[in-house]
């Protein structure tokens, strides 16, 4: 069996009972962390404030975040046919969901246990990272696009907003055009290891080239803002029903700020920087601290919380399987 530059068979060495218990230690942490947040906050705010998130609340707001995840499926898969590496839907489904269990790894590099799962189907390694790769720069650019909602509804005048979409813009623009990485890493050392990577980098880029083309780069990124809009507007909702006064592009706008900070802070699943971010801007809006705590919990529970439990139970059914 031939393999690509720069990688290995499927590392024999993957622990994902290990992993699994990693993540198991994250989420445990998390808990007390949101424990010590839900302490700090007045209890008789949050205590009310959980009484008005009934079913029907807790329903929407997890049936948005599973249009996020559908969507987001969808264009990984449409990615992976796009690529020759047509995978069959149930089964791609499941490696999908179960990246999901890694989303606590710092920059959510955990989810790159897809590429795994894959290689078994025979989907080469350099198409899958550069699928994942290219998911992650959409999403990125969405989450920007949203938040500069929030700057132009917060600020007396566009240019923030016009200047956050611009800098997206022209990174945006650089990043989108694989030859230029290309042109660069051609010219570095190709002898021992370094000349490994290099080749390795290049497969990935001469697949994501691929991806990039203008008609399924703007698909790419459409699926991206509806998704990402979808988890968006469940924090609108959220934020509405626990009688805080925002504005739905206001409250959106938030919502991807956070997640955003969470990213830049290189925590595993942002854990720590979206909720401090999260916090801030609600108190900013005019919440008072009970409310903001039990908003933020509530939506990394609805969000990020059970992505992570259902990853959880794809990897064991796979590994079943």
């Amino acid at each position: 069996m031939s393999i690509e530059p720069g990688f290995t068979e499927a590392p024999r060495a993957l622990d994902l009972e290990r992993r699994l218990r990693q993540v198991a230690w994250v989420g445990a942490l998390a808990v007390l962390g949101y424990l010590a947040l839900a302490f700090l906050g007045d209890a008789g705010t949050v205590r009310d404030g959980l009484a008005r998130l009934g079913v029907f609340e807790w329903t929407v707001l997890l049936g948005l975040s599973f249009i996020n995840y559908g969507l987001r499926f969808v264009r990984w898969q449409l990615y992976l046919n796009a690529l020759d590496a047509p995978t069959p839907w149930g089964r791609s489904l499941l490696i999908y969901l179960a990246g999901f269990a890694f989303t606590v790894t710092p920059g959510k590099a955990g989810e790159a246990v897809r590429s795994v799962y894959l290689r078994a189907h025979g989907v080469p390694w350099s198409a899958s990272l550069a699928a994942l790769a290219v998911e992650r720069l959409l999403d990125v650019v969405a989450m920007v696009m949203l938040g500069a909602l929030a700057l132009q509804v917060v600020s007396e005048h566009p240019t923030p907003a016009l200047a956050a979409v611009g800098l997206v813009g022209a990174g945006f623009l650089v990043v989108t055009r694989p030859g230029l990485a290309g042109w660069f890493l051609r010219r570095l050392p190709q002898s021992g290891r370094w000349g490994d990577a290099v080749r390795a980098t290049l497969s990935i880029l001469d697949h994501a080239r691929a991806l990039l083309a203008a008609p399924r780069l703007l698909l790419g990124l459409l699926l991206g803002l509806v998704a990402w809009g979808a988890e968006a507007w469940g924090f609108y909702l959220l934020v509405r029903w626990l009688e805080v006064p925002m504005e739905p592009l206001h409250a959106m706008g938030v919502y991807a700020i956070s997640v955003l900070a969470g990213a830049l802070a290189f925590l595993p699943g942002g854990l720590g920087g979206t909720e401090a971010a999260m916090i801030a801007l609600l108190l900013a809006a005019g919440a008072v601290l009970g409310t903001a705590v039990l908003a933020t919990v509530v939506c990394r529970a609805a969000t990020l919380w059970i992505g992570v439990l259902i990853g959880i139970g794809a990897v064991i059914w796979l590994g079943r399987r």
